[in-house]
């Protein structure tokens, strides 16, 4: 039996999209969806959903309030773990499944059991015969994703790939590899890189990682952050540059992570200029950037909401 966990924020109706479309998906699972202290109707809306849908079983768990998308997760993970499910299988509350997607990932884990980790092929939802991520691998102080903008008839020959980094889209994984506390992600980011910080925890413990190509779901990119006060923002570049500096910092040696800085303000700084329009504020942001990565160890909610709600981190 394997434990689907979706998380839920002010989303409801992507939930009931991905939810609808699970109760279509062969296999022997059931999922437990977390509101993440949804400040809309969402529980009111997806508790009768959760109830009414019986091919398989579905639990709500209503957390306290917003432990962003790691916290939200771990919380879920501990939640199915009394189920004692055999594997876990971790889905973004925007994706829409194919029917027999589990089943394929299924399959491939019996036969290739050294993979403890794996990922379906992630395909765009408003265009299904592209590819948004089949994994990728990690490089240098940062990570590719495979396949990016590809069609996926180019590929779906492939039986699977060897990766190195995992999204947290869609992440199946064995209770095995769950950490101490059981839970699955850090929580030193609100949100976003906790996949990245993941995969570098992964390769240090030589987790073998795949994706399996014929698993296929499909993503509506971006749909979470509509819920912010605009998608592609200085705060978000911002957020998701420290958060990798500050997992470099950890899993790297210091002269890599140096190197890594200074790396990271050479591949950034044109992103600052375009978004800000002047120099001097870009400049002045990777000042920042860089006494950041060396005295945070976290990006909790507070700089979150100062990042991308409130926006005046920088004032």
């Amino acid at each position: 039996m394997t434990a689907v966990i979706l998380i839920n924020w002010n989303g409801a109706a992507d939930t009931i999209d991905c939810l609808e479309s699970l109760d279509r998906a062969e296999g022997e699972f059931f999922v437990v969806v977390a509101d993440n202290g949804s400040t809309d109707n969402s529980v009111e809306v997806l508790a009768p959903l959760c109830e009414n849908l019986k091919n398989h079983p579905i639990h709500l768990l209503k957390l306290d309030k917003n432990y962003g998308f790691a916290g939200g997760n771990n919380r879920a993970v501990k939640f199915a773990m009394k189920y004692n499910p055999e594997s876990i299988m971790l889905l973004n509350n925007d994706t829409v499944v194919d029917s027999q997607f589990l089943l394929r990932l299924l399959d491939f884990s019996q036969k290739n059991v050294e993979y403890r980790v794996l990922s379906p092929c992630i395909n765009y939802y408003y265009d299904k015969s592209l590819v948004w991520s089949c994994g990728g691998r990690l490089i240098f102080g940062s990570r590719k994703s495979y396949y990016r903008d590809v069609k996926y008839s180019d590929i779906c020959n492939n039986a699977f790939l060897n990766i190195s980094f995992v999204s947290g889209c869609a992440l199946f994984c064995f209770p095995e590899i769950l950490q101490n506390d059981g839970s699955l992600f850090t929580e030193r980011f609100f949100f976003g890189e906790e996949d990245y910080e993941f995969s570098l925890r992964m390769r240090e413990k030589k987790v073998k990682m795949a994706c399996v190509t014929d698993s296929v779901i499909y993503h509506k990119v971006a749909s979470s952050q509509k819920n912010t006060n605009d998608t592609y923002n200085i705060g978000r570049y911002y957020m998701y540059y420290l958060g990798r500096l500050i997992s470099a910092r950890l899993h790297y040696h210091n002269f890599q992570f140096q190197l890594i800085r200074v790396l990271t303000v050479l591949s950034s700084v044109s992103y600052f200029y375009r978004l800000s329009g002047s120099l001097k504020k870009a400049i002045s942001i990777e000042k920042r950037l860089m006494k950041d990565s060396l005295v945070k160890d976290s990006i909790g909610y507070e700089e979150f909401q100062s990042l991308m709600i409130d926006k005046n981190y920088f004032e």
